[in-house]
């Protein structure tokens, strides 16, 4: 007999394709849009900029390397003079232009150009350069002065920036503050007589291999916005049947129900299941399409199958609470309510829209306490790689909401005999 209704309430599901189509196709529409337009933010993707910088040369720098040693060779011992012909620490443009800009990560969104001091004017006429570096005459010499010899000489490279790339501008000056902080530690450790190679093995120490001690998976922007719309739009069956089932009191079809001597617990029975079963189907459909078209897939596939059969009881709970209560009260409004406000409140504390817990303790555990909230934790927490272990609890309160919902159902369905 309960399957009677429950196939009842799948034909009438079927037999309105308009709201077929927004329980099923609105979170394909949504998960397709969100994740695409969000998917660098939510990879931790750097944002795509192309910048272009050009490096003009008033004086050759080992020259003026060379006419220093000359001029001081009587004033420094030998130790550091061979340390001015061998090491890199004091070519400060050669660093500049091999070690800073030659960076693979900087290479990857700034395009370096040494140029030609007779093609100033054109490059500054060329607005698709960022910024233009002008290295003036004898800076590396006077450098060296300054640094080895104690003298107040600071020689200063001449940065033009484009004023219409402003943000370019920028990272272009913070990339030079950083290096004039590195230059800065050179003439500290030359001041102090100090190995200025410390600062290679420092690099080295510095870019070094770094491995990341959590081994979950990184959840993709396509599998966040698969699990986030999939649990807030599966709620919407919980109001779809609670409205078929409001229906159905108007029409005087519960009437023709009970006088066929079928008990109110049956019908109730079958709502409910009618929610547990719809949801998880409506969870298959969903996950299934992201699967085919945009490879969310799931390697624990039996937890997968755990976690929306506990989210599948907490809605088919809500079925049941919602078609109660609007039997008691003889109204419609506490379901359009649901569907209206509250499923959009209970998304976004639940993070569908953006992980809104990772900016508050307490917004994540407010989010917690949704069932929303609490399947998509244990969602995740299955596609970052986590055993049943790290999910139980999630899927403990998934299950308890799921039967707290029935029992306060059971308890305000109108009684036999009641006027409904």
């Amino acid at each position: 007999m309960i399957w009677q209704f429950i196939k009842k309430q799948g034909l009438l599901l079927w037999r309105n394709p308009m709201q077929l189509l927004l329980v099923v196709g609105l979170p394909i529409v949504l998960i397709t849009i969100l994740g695409t337009a969000l998917g660098g933010t939510m990879n931790g993707e750097p944002p795509k900029i192309n910048l272009k910088v050009a490096l003009i040369e008033h004086e050759d720098e080992e020259k003026q390397i060379n006419r220093f040693i000359e001029d001081f060779s009587d004033e420094l011992p030998p130790e550091m003079i061979e340390s001015i012909q061998k090491g890199e620490e004091f070519r400060f443009i050669q660093t500049l232009k091999d070690t800073v800009f030659g960076h693979e990560d900087i290479k990857a969104f700034i395009d370096f150009q040494e140029m030609d001091l007779k093609d100033k004017d054109q490059i500054l006429n060329d607005s698709t350069y960022t910024s233009v570096i002008e290295v003036p005459e004898h800076f590396t010499y006077e450098m060296l002065e300054g640094i080895l010899t104690n003298q107040n000489n600071q020689p200063a490279l001449l940065v033009l920036n484009n004023e219409g790339s402003q943000v370019g501008a920028k990272i272009v000056n913070d990339i030079l503050v950083q290096y004039q902080d590195k230059i800065g530690l050179t003439n500290f450790l030359a001041a102090n007589h100090l190995d200025p190679s410390i600062l290679q093995s420092t690099e080295e120490m510095r870019f070094s291999e770094t491995v990341s001690i959590n081994q979950s998976q990184p959840v993709t922007s396509k599998e966040y916005y698969t699990v986030g719309m999939a649990v807030m739009n599966v709620l919407f069956v919980a109001s779809t049947i609670g409205t078929f089932a409001f229906i159905e009191r108007k029409i005087f079809v519960f009437n023709r129900i009970i006088l066929a001597n079928v008990t109110r617990w049956i019908y109730f029975s079958a709502v409910c299941l009618s929610g547990t079963l719809f949801s998880f189907f409506h969870l298959l459909i969903v996950f299934g399409f992201a699967w085919v078209f945009f490879d969310v897939s799931w390697a624990n596939i039996p937890l997968f199958i755990l976690v929306s059969s506990a989210f599948a009881i907490s809605v088919g709970g809500i079925a049941a609470l919602l078609t109660a209560i609007s039997y008691r009260f003889k109204s419609e409004v506490v379901t359009s309510f649901f569907s209206s406000i509250l499923v959009t409140i209970m998304a976004v504390l639940g993070g569908s829209f953006f992980p809104l817990g990772d900016s508050s303790v307490l917004l994540q555990t407010l989010g917690n306490f949704t069932p929303n909230g609490a399947g998509m934790s244990a969602y995740l927490a299955v596609l970052r790689g986590d055993e049943l272990e790290a999910i139980s609890g999630h899927l403990i309160f998934l299950v308890c909401f799921g039967f707290a919902a029935i029992a306060a159902a059971a308890v305000s369905f109108p009684k036999r005999g009641a006027n409904i």
